[in-house]
């Protein structure tokens, strides 16, 4: 009995010894390249740590989720700045009405690229913008309205053209007796009117349309003879201003139309002057008693200390909302926005870089609320350039697109492109090869 006790014990003993031996080989770690852990445990732990490569499909969507949000970030940080290390020159031309804003783009352009990129602007006016560009003498074109429609045809598919900015357009006038700092009021004028004084029909101050539309003004009102003057060269700011014309007076649409240059009729009166660009305009108006002129709004601002010392600004009447405006940033920007949402309700999108912007920029005149003589300013860019100037293109146009679209580098009397459009411009330098 005893020896059959100590049997069972030694045999007791046997079996846990060599059950430790046995748990202790199966925690001993596996040789390299071997899994450490089941399957299921080895994708958690992975998903975890970003490295699965095949994850679960619930895990998947959050790692991937992060990985995309990581990789978009370091793309959108690249992006934003194309222009970094570019060197060399851009030529450029056209609207004399964009050239303030143009020549601070190109300033802070050059800072941006830390001195790398000189951006050439030559404000040679709309027409001859357009002329050049396709002449091949210039590298972009810049103009106040679009492609005109022959042209266009002609290099259709070859070229792209897109908004860059926003302006507006003023009427001004030089007529000491009712100059703002005296009167402390700006002059009310009508677009049927001003037609009428373009056309000759109104040829003094003190006719009885401009005294009804200005009563505290009407005792004040010389009778002197209007000098009406305009641009002599091809210019954007004229296809606006007439354009804006034709749509509120049927008689001007009729005889007269509108486009890059028209026959002024009071010039066969005597009483009509052309001068050469916006800035000849706003200089003829200021030193010509008794003028009146349209130019683009920050000639206006950049002299209104002394036109409101010789005359003054108008405030405009715009038919479709009733209300009169001055061409204040927030007038304008309402202008804008409300022809914007005619051109989409019309054509349920937003134009393709590569189409007529012809019938676009027309939804844009006269707009159903706000300020009514605006204009896009359209660059236009060849679909294919040598590589080194495709490349210094895109960058420019890209900053200008959006870091120059940022308040501290607009011009005042400019209002930035709506989201919307500027993304019309960033797909059009997709194209530009």
């Amino acid at each position: 009995m005893q020896m059959n006790t100590k049997l069972i014990v030694a045999t007791i003993v046997a079996v846990v010894v060599i059950a430790a031996a046995i748990a202790l080989l199966w925690q001993r770690p596996p040789p390299a390249g071997q899994p450490t852990a089941p399957p299921q445990a080895t994708q958690k732990t992975q998903t975890t740590t970003g490295q699965q490569t095949t994850p679960p499909p619930q895990t998947t969507t959050q790692t991937q989720t992060t990985t995309k949000v990581t990789t978009t970030s370091a793309q959108t940080t690249t992006e934003r700045v194309p222009w970094a290390g570019l060197k060399g020159d851009i030529l450029g031309g056209g609207s004399t009405f964009v050239n303030p804003q143009m020549q601070k783009w190109s300033r802070d352009f050059l800072a941006a690229t830390k001195g790398g990129v000189r951006v050439n602007y030559q404000s040679i006016g709309s027409g001859a913008g357009a002329a050049q560009f396709i002449a091949g003498k210039l590298d972009f074109g810049a103009s106040d309205v679009p492609m005109p429609r022959d042209r266009y045809l002609n290099i259709s598919g070859k070229f792209v053209q897109f908004p860059v900015v926003i302006g507006s357009i003023v009427v001004v006038y030089n007529v000491p007796e009712i100059a703002f700092e005296k009167t402390g009021k700006y002059l009310r004028l009508t677009g049927d009117v001003i037609a009428d004084i373009y056309m000759g029909k109104i040829e003094k101050w003190c006719d009885e349309r401009i005294k009804q539309l200005n009563p505290d003004l009407a005792d004040k009102l010389p009778c002197r003879d209007i000098i009406g003057v305009h641009r002599s060269d091809g210019s954007g700011t004229t296809a606006a201003f007439t354009l804006w014309l034709s749509k509120v007076s049927r008689e001007w649409n009729s005889t007269v139309g509108w486009g890059y240059t028209v026959k002024w009729p009071r010039d066969d009166l005597g009483l009509g002057i052309g001068a050469k660009g916006n800035e000849g305009v706003a200089k003829a108006v200021l030193d010509t008693p008794y003028s009146i002129g349209y130019i683009e709004y920050a000639y206006w601002w950049a002299n209104k200390k002394t036109y409101d010392q010789k005359g003054g600004v108008a405030e405009l009447y715009n038919r479709n909302d009733g209300q009169w405006h001055l061409p204040s940033v927030e007038s304008v920007q309402l202008g804008a926005s409300s022809g914007l949402q005619r051109v989409a309700q019309k054509l349920g999108r937003y134009p393709d870089p590569r189409e007529d912007w012809n019938p676009i920029s027309i939804e844009f005149s006269d707009p159903p609320k706000g300020y009514p003589i605006m204009a896009f300013v359209y660059v236009f860019l060849w679909t294919d350039y040598p590589q080194d100037k495709a490349q210094l293109l895109r960058g420019f146009f890209y900053w200008v697109l959006t870091e120059g679209q940022k308040p501290e580098h607009i011009v005042e009397g400019y209002i930035p492109l709506p989201k919307e459009l500027a993304e019309i411009g960033l797909k059009a330098l997709e194209l530009v090869k």
